[in-house]
């Protein structure tokens, strides 16, 4: 039999017409390239800004210099300056009389208020003056997060290599002394990226679990033939949570133990406590992929929501990209994302060896975002026909 051009011509415009009629298919289509772009564009386009760092200024004695008309000006004055108009950091000033190394450090961890604490020495001004003084500048920094770390060194080197040297007019005799507080100097790339792959890998596993098999059940008929029976809708819903929970304790163990068995990533803190926190957030995974499922008519519609579900977790919950590095208002969207507070959580028991009090507002908000997820697809099953 040959080929005939009008029978391929007849068949490519029935699937076009298709395609066509299925309004929310056609605008996924013109919706995700959009959305992939911009968020690639703002992530790779733009560095890590606005980190939040604070100077504690001891700089006492010795005689400033000429700088910018004002003829007595501190080589630390400068210094913070400088720093206050590079955007790749935010400076807080702490006051001398109220500052206690202890608590700053403190918060420290986590990087939940900030990220680094810079510690300017008493005779800074005065050694710099003297080229034959070898001076250190103490920098308390959170290491568990690289790239938001390497921003903050970038800043603070560039202004030793750039600023001081150049007015000073000698080589450079003033280095960066850092001190880690969290974190290890020494951590292998899977480490600090073992927290985020953790939580993308249990998000896009339990979503695919949960959206496919609830879609394949309404298409097959078997949910409308439970439906039919003397069960009722909140038994039904109630029923599909617990068996997927336990999908959920499969899929978090199993992947904990590829992690350490496989590829060795290093977990500092209590592994049942990682377990456990891991369950806590599939289970909002699972909330999602059913409130999905919900709406979807047919298997290619339910895999259609599986991007809009994955691609903001993965840009705004700061797996790929510090969350600092996105204009203010995509950093918001990060609050409601269970996978923003999964990476953080975790990256403090994995890296830091943190126990539950340390995030235990990051675990709480958790906590009421699976359960939000959770309420909320039970809802929406219900008013479903």
């Amino acid at each position: 039999m040959s080929i005939s051009s009008r029978r391929i011509m007849a068949i490519t415009r029935k699937n076009l017409q298709a395609l066509l009629h299925d309004k929310r298919t056609v605008g996924l289509l013109i919706m995700m390239p959009i959305l992939m772009m911009v968020l690639f564009g703002y992530a790779f386009g733009q560095p890590v800004r606005h980190v939040p760092i604070k100077i504690v200024n001891f700089d006492e004695g010795g005689e400033g210099i000429p700088y910018m008309g004002i003829n007595d000006t501190k080589f630390s004055e400068i210094f913070i300056r400088s720093l206050e108009e590079d955007d790749r950091v935010d400076v807080e000033l702490l006051n001398l009389n109220t500052f206690n190394l202890s608590e700053e450090i403190q918060q420290i961890y986590g990087g939940n208020d900030y990220y680094a604490l810079i510690v300017i020495p008493i005779n800074f001004t005065e050694d710099m003056v003297n080229i034959s003084n070898y001076i250190q500048i103490s920098t308390y920094i959170d290491g568990s997060d690289p790239q938001t770390i390497s921003s903050v060194i970038g800043a603070i080197s560039e202004v030793i290599g750039t600023v001081i040297n150049e007015i000073s007019g000698e080589e450079s005799h003033l280095e960066i002394n850092l001190i880690y507080i969290a974190g290890d100097p020494n951590l292998r790339p899977i480490d600090s990226l073992g927290p985020g792959i953790l939580s993308f890998a249990l998000f896009l596993f339990m979503i695919l679990t949960v959206t496919g098999g609830f879609t394949k059940e309404k298409l097959t008929g078997t949910l409308y033939r439970v439906k039919v029976t003397s069960t009722s809708k909140s038994e039904i819903m109630i029923g599909y949570l617990l068996g997927n929970s336990l999908i959920a304790l499969v899929q978090s163990a199993l992947l904990l133990a590829i992690s350490v068995l496989f590829f060795q990533i290093h977990i500092v803190g209590n592994i049942l406590l990682l377990f456990f926190v891991l369950f806590i957030y599939s289970m909002s995974c699972v909330g999602l992929g059913i409130f999905a499922s919900t709406f979807a008519q047919n298997e290619l519609q339910a895999f259609q929501f599986i991007p809009l579900l994955l691609i903001p977790s993965m840009f705004f919950s700061g797996f790929i990209f510090p969350i600092n590095s996105f204009p203010e208002v995509f950093q918001y969207v990060s609050y409601f994302i269970p996978m923003t507070y999964s990476i953080r959580i975790s990256r403090a028991i994995m890296i830091n060896g943190f126990g539950l009090d340390m995030f235990f507002m990051d675990f709480l908000i958790m906590l009421l975002l699976t359960s939000l997820f959770l309420v909320l697809a039970v809802v929406v099953f219900k008013m479903k026909k």
